[in-house]
């Protein structure tokens, strides 16, 4: 198998990162509008950028597979590197599903048609298994390195846990069902998925370093 080089590497890395966090790109062709918004309604058809959004998840999602591969490598070898890597896979192939499947309707508009309600279940489904499976990979990577290191690597692990997978969610739940502020919601939500792209950096820089290592000549 060809070796990656660390550009390589970090740049799947990178754009996977900018992909997934694609409510910028819906940010900006709107005008710099919007981030009050849920961000799965932002894919809903009959909006304006829906196609491009579900398009780029899918994107992201193939670029993790492969950023997957080669963080697995770069683990010490044992059962976490494999609830890693079989984790984050699920992942994206979750991720897949919610783009696949979006939410049926967009932001201010009610949907209770049955097949509406049942295409709202599904879409709530694949991005909760989603989620789930990448913070028991994230947790899986910190008890993977917990002798080896690197210590940052761990480090942004539960920095990832803690505010992106707890706090995030947690703010999200409370303002969802509060609406008050409004806008907060949105602003949780996207605070979530800004970190799991930090998230997806930080695998890449760590696949990227081993990479740089074994190119060094013994």
């Amino acid at each position: 198998m060809v070796r990656p080089t660390p550009r390589l590497v970090l740049g799947v890395a990178v754009v996977a990162a900018v992909l997934y966090s694609n409510f910028l790109i819906d940010w900006v062709l709107r005008g710099f509008e919007g981030m009050d918004q849920i961000v799965s309604e932002l894919e809903s058809p009959g909006e304006p950028h829906a196609a491009l959004l579900r398009v780029t998840d899918c994107v992201a999602a193939v670029l993790v597979v492969q950023l997957t591969v080669w963080v697995r490598a770069a683990l010490p070898r044992g059962v976490w590197r494999e609830v890693f890597a079989w984790s984050t896979v699920l992942f994206a192939v979750g991720a897949v599903v919610a783009a696949v499947i979006p939410e049926p309707c967009g932001p201010g508009v009610t949907c209770d048609a049955p097949a509406q309600v049942l295409q709202h279940d599904l879409h709530v489904y694949g991005s909760v298994v989603s989620d789930t499976a990448l913070y028991v990979g994230v947790f899986a990577v910190i008890l993977a390195t917990w002798r080896t290191g690197p210590v940052w690597f761990r480090r942004a692990g539960w920095w990832s846990l803690v505010v992106g997978g707890l706090l995030s969610s947690l703010l999200f739940g409370w303002f969802q069902m509060t609406e008050d502020p409004p806008w907060a919601v949105g602003i949780s939500q996207r605070v979530h998925i800004v970190c799991i792209s930090a998230w997806i950096v930080c695998l890449g820089l760590f696949a990227a370093s081993a990479a740089r290592t074994e190119d060094r000549p013994t």
